[in-house]
């Protein structure tokens, strides 16, 4: 991480300007402290040192502690990439990272394989989450640093992640705001609406109805588990292909859900910045089927 330093940090400490500049926890500034990681002008100094500004600071990042995860050659959209984050256009069927019966083939696995390919100390660090079954964008932070930055953002909602997602049935209204707490069923994966559920919020509006299906652009204030899934189908509209909330289809075997525009503050420069998905084929071709498709404009619409 490349930091030039100002003219009116002159006199402060390298601490000082991690710690309150940049939101570098006390344990990350231990970190760098242990590794030799301050470099200012090409030579290693101490967290104490004080600035005249003008000057260059990198700060390297200690080596990621070993991940069991085994680097796997799987082709993985990738919509973007620096130094700090990864975003990535997540198909339907893949976990986002291992799990207990389900070790491999995963996206974490996927990134394992790109990153030493191309020679990078990254380490997985996922900021959010995508079900399985869901298409669409994923964002990554690649060092600790990013991703506590990022992850404050998601607490904070600074982090807008809007879905299309097409429905059996229509909501009660074309736009709105759903507020049913979720809760983790006794066994299975399954949730369930409960007034002693952790509070949920979905905000949706409709883009387009046929006769028997509307299609919905979806934005995420909170990110329970199955948020999206749970709340339609407890307004009555379960997404196409849901067989878990009401909805299969033996021609569309998931949810038709998909993370089609994340956009969020990058931590290095402090700017926003937006990324777009399109929808995969087997959504394309549901929509055309159901005579949903949706225009461009109205994807783009905010809240």
């Amino acid at each position: 991480m490349q930091i030039r330093i100002l003219p009116a940090w002159r006199g402060r400490t390298i601490e000082s300007i991690l710690r309150q500049e940049f939101s570098f926890s006390r344990r990350q500034i231990i970190a760098l402290k242990k590794c030799n990681g301050l470099i200012l002008n090409g030579v290693p100094v101490y967290a104490k040192t004080r600035l005249r500004g003008g000057e260059n600071l990198l700060v390297r990042f200690p080596p990621p502690p070993p991940q069991k995860l085994m680097p796997e050659k799987i082709d993985v959209e990738i919509t973007y990439e620096d130094p700090d984050l990864i975003v990535v256009n997540k198909p339907a069927g893949m976990l986002v990272h291992p799990v207990r019966f389900h070790r491999s083939g995963t996206l974490a696995n996927a990134l394992t394989y790109h990153w030493q390919k191309t020679g990078s100390a990254a380490a997985f660090h996922a900021v959010h989450r995508l079900d399985q079954s869901t298409s669409g964008l994923l964002l990554i932070a690649k060092n600790p640093w990013s991703h506590q930055q990022l992850s404050l953002q998601l607490q904070n909602n600074s982090i807008n992640r809007l879905y299309l997602a097409v429905t059996a049935g229509f909501l009660p209204a074309t736009h709105g705001l759903i507020t049913a707490p979720i809760k983790k069923g006794a066994t299975g994966i399954k949730r369930y609406i409960a007034p002693d559920g952790q509070p949920a919020c979905t905000r949706f509006r409709t883009l387009k109805q046929s006769e028997q299906a509307a299609l919905h652009l979806v934005k995420l204030i909170t990110g329970r588990t199955h948020q999206i899934r749970v709340h339609f189908a407890h307004m009555g509209a379960p997404l196409w292909g849901d067989a878990l909330y009401g909805h299969p289809d033996p021609h569309f075997s998931r949810p038709a859900l998909h993370a089609v525009s994340l956009s969020f503050i990058h931590p290095r420069h402090q700017r926003r910045v937006k990324f777009r998905a399109p929808l995969p084929p087997d959504l394309k071709t549901l929509t055309h089927h159901l005579g949903l498709i949706p225009s461009e404009d109205r994807v783009t619409c905010t809240f």
